[in-house]
């Protein structure tokens, strides 16, 4: 009898290790499935067999259940995630920080505890490699928490900090790491000056050339500046220069033939109102790269305001869309009106279906009765509708509508009868549900 029971007892401790085993083995990812499930008891007893586990893949599910509506699920989530904070995870959990600084804004708990845990974590004096390392992290967000981290706890001096941080990928890494560094050591940051107006970021090439420009005047520095790829680094090249007596525009004038500053030199020339290099920019705005013809356009402006109209209307059918869309950008600031009549004659002048777009993009700034008869004129157009899906063209037609109301302003008699013309010569194949609204808003001022 003993005998028989000491079998019993033998088989059932087998047969337990066997289920307990295949558990652990088989269903790491059906437990991070379990914890997502609609039943509460089964996402807690999933939560404490993933913490149990210590397999760090738990630590992104474990973080949202942290958060959980039953407060017995958030309870075991948090002991699963303390058992999960030892130093073979540390890499796992720096990826998972932005997910962690989240709870800061989710209040079903205070989630403090959590997060002073995870922070008490990366700063031990063995993990602080690898919050230092994950500066430069390909993750934008993880990077720059753990340089918020690594400044607020001084992790490094800022000797060993800011080479890491000027070399990160992101902008907002670079720009803290710059305006810290500033403030509270200033004599470190003076040796970066030099290379950093090189950074891919404006303002801090901007607030480099503008510390070195008042700190030792260099005619090197100034001339870089002279050429940065960014007009406003250039305005306060160009003033500094002219404060301290330089040439500015026979520089730019001997830059307009050398490639890597040939645009820099067409602004510099429209910026300081040279007159006399008008032919020469004339010549840029047919040059074959498009950056430097949308350079050229802006520059004629500046320099033939006469002639600015005839520029842009040229812009409108350059063969570079980046140029077209400049031009349409141009002729919105500088207020230049077309009418109807002129946006269809850009537009059937020109191949391109991205004039054709910005043609319409136009057609907003003019008045609601003019748009009618562009709308009018382009849907009478086979060659021009043949430009635009019909999406596009219910598009605007709805968009008319929307804006019906805004105006109150009533039609010319010309513009009636205009309309009334063009409405009898649209396809009825384009009748569609928001051409009827269109023409019915049209019926109500007896426009047929």
């Amino acid at each position: 009898m003993y005998d028989l029971q000491k079998l019993f007892s033998h088989l059932k401790k087998l047969i337990l290790n066997r289920n307990t085993q295949s558990e652990q083995v088989a269903t790491i990812e059906e437990l991070i499935k379990l914890s997502q499930d609609y039943d509460g008891h089964k996402r807690e007893n999933a939560v404490l067999r993933l913490g149990m586990m210590g397999d760090p893949v738990a630590i992104p599910c474990l973080i949202i259940r942290v958060n959980d509506w039953v407060p017995q699920v958030r309870d075991a989530a948090v002991k699963a995630l303390s058992k999960l904070m030892v130093d073979e995870n540390v890499e796992a959990f720096i990826q998972c920080l932005p997910q962690v600084y989240h709870l800061q804004g989710c209040h079903r708990a205070n989630h403090q505890d959590v997060i002073r845990q995870v922070e008490t974590l990366l700063l031990t004096e063995t993990n602080r490699g690898h919050l230092l390392a994950a500066v430069q992290s390909a993750n934008i967000y993880v990077a720059r928490l753990c340089l918020n981290l690594v400044i607020e706890h001084q992790v490094v001096d800022a000797q060993m900090l800011l080479p890491m941080a000027f070399a990160s990928k992101d902008a907002l890494v670079r720009a803290h790491a710059f305006r810290w560094s500033g403030v509270h050591y200033p004599q470190v940051l003076e040796k970066y000056y030099l290379s950093l107006l090189n950074d891919k970021f404006m303002p801090i090439r901007k607030a480099s050339l503008k510390h070195l420009l008042m700190a030792n005047y260099s005619a090197q520095v100034a001339e870089k500046g002279l050429v940065d790829r960014h007009s406003s680094v250039r305005e306060l090249a160009v003033k500094h220069c002219q404060a301290n007596g330089n040439d500015v525009v026979a520089f730019y004038r001997e830059h307009l033939t050398k490639d890597s500053s040939t645009k820099a030199a067409i602004w510099g020339l429209g910026y300081l109102k040279c007159v006399d290099a008008l032919d020469k920019i004339k010549f840029f705005y047919q040059h074959g790269t498009p950056s430097v013809r949308k350079q050229a356009l802006n520059s004629l402006l500046k320099l033939d305001s006469r002639n600015s109209k005839a520029y842009l209307l040229n812009g409108l059918k350059d063969p570079s869309p980046s140029v077209c869309k400049e031009a349409a950008r141009l002729i919105v600031k500088t207020q230049v009106y077309l009418n109807a009549k002129a946006l269809m004659d850009i537009i059937c002048g020109s191949d391109h279906p991205y004039t054709a777009r910005a043609c319409v993009a136009l057609s907003h700034q003019i008045n609601k009765w003019e748009r009618v008869v562009f709308l009018l004129m382009l849907m009478s157009n086979e060659q021009v509708v043949s430009m635009f899906n019909e999406g596009q063209i219910k598009s605007e037609l709805a968009n008319w509508g929307d804006g019906y109301n805004r105006s109150f302003i009533q039609p010319t008699q010309a513009q009636i009868y205009e309309i009334s013309v063009l409405m009898a010569g649209v396809p009825a194949t384009r009748l569609s549900e928001h051409f009827r609204s269109f023409a019915h808003a049209l019926k109500t001022l007896s426009i047929h």
